[in-house]
């Protein structure tokens, strides 16, 4: 596993706060490298109770719980950091190796070829450079249009128009792919389990009647639906239950 240095990943911050938050994080990862995972821990986590987080915080999240063998958290992290950055490779290494050591050995179901393209296209890009380059997008299709407008000969028109024409394009496609990802539309709520083990019953109550199977900590579960404090979770073979709200944490 890639976690004997965590990254230095803080992005986001406004700038009256990026000296203390920047502190508090290399001091995190000072703690880190010495082998006080709780210090680190307590580090990160207090850069995001201030309302700062980016891919890197969550994957150094992830390292430290581990080495302080709480998979649960470690696999949570590493979970959120890829909802941030889904190309981060270091956590998704983390992550395959983490599921090989939980108590469920769960087979995925397969998945229908369009949901896979659709995933694909919207964690194509790490969603900073889509920032980027929807706002270069804009700027081109408005410094093209004003281009064209301005312009007096016809290598100065055909130029803005091409411009705008690209910078329009780029904004309905990558802007598309930033508004699905920001809305998670198509993105199914996530819960990863934190309890050493809990049973999953066929109803919303606490009946061990109603016990269909358990899962462990470290397992991943999709939410359907909510009632109380109960949740409906599929699990990613297929096998459906009620689950304890409390006995998870959404990603």
């Amino acid at each position: 596993m890639r976690s004997a240095t965590p990254l230095l990943i803080v992005t986001f911050l406004l700038p009256a706060a990026v000296g203390a938050q920047d502190e508090i994080v290399l001091r995190g990862n000072q703690a880190y490298q010495e082998g006080d995972f709780p210090a680190a821990i307590e580090a990160y986590e207090a850069v995001q109770e201030a309302g700062f987080t980016s891919a890197g915080l969550e994957y150094n999240l992830g390292n430290a719980y581990f080495k302080l063998g709480e998979l649960g958290p470690a696999i949570l992290h590493w979970e959120r950091a890829l909802v941030l950055d889904p190309g981060e490779a270091d956590a998704q290494a983390n992550l395959e190796l983490a599921r090989t050591l939980t108590t469920d050995a769960i087979e995925p179901l397969p998945v229908f070829w369009l949901f896979s393209v659709a995933t694909w296209w919207v964690d194509l890009l790490p969603r900073s450079l889509l920032l980027v380059l929807v706002s270069l997008g804009w700027l081109g299709t408005t410094g093209g249009i004003v281009l064209r407008f301005l312009a007096r000969g016809d290598t100065g028109h055909r130029m803005g128009t091409w411009i705008s024409v690209v910078g329009v394009v780029v904004v309905v496609l990558l802007g598309a792919n930033l508004v699905a990802r920001e809305l998670g539309i198509g993105r199914a709520e996530r819960a990863v389990v934190m309890v050493d083990a809990v049973a999953v019953r066929s109803a919303p109550a606490q009946d061990d009647d109603l016990t269909l199977f358990e899962v462990h900590e470290g397992t991943s579960v999709r939410l359907d639906q909510t009632t109380g404090s109960w949740a409906e979770v599929v699990l990613d073979d297929g096998k459906v239950g009620w689950v304890p709200l409390s006995a998870m944490e959404i990603i």
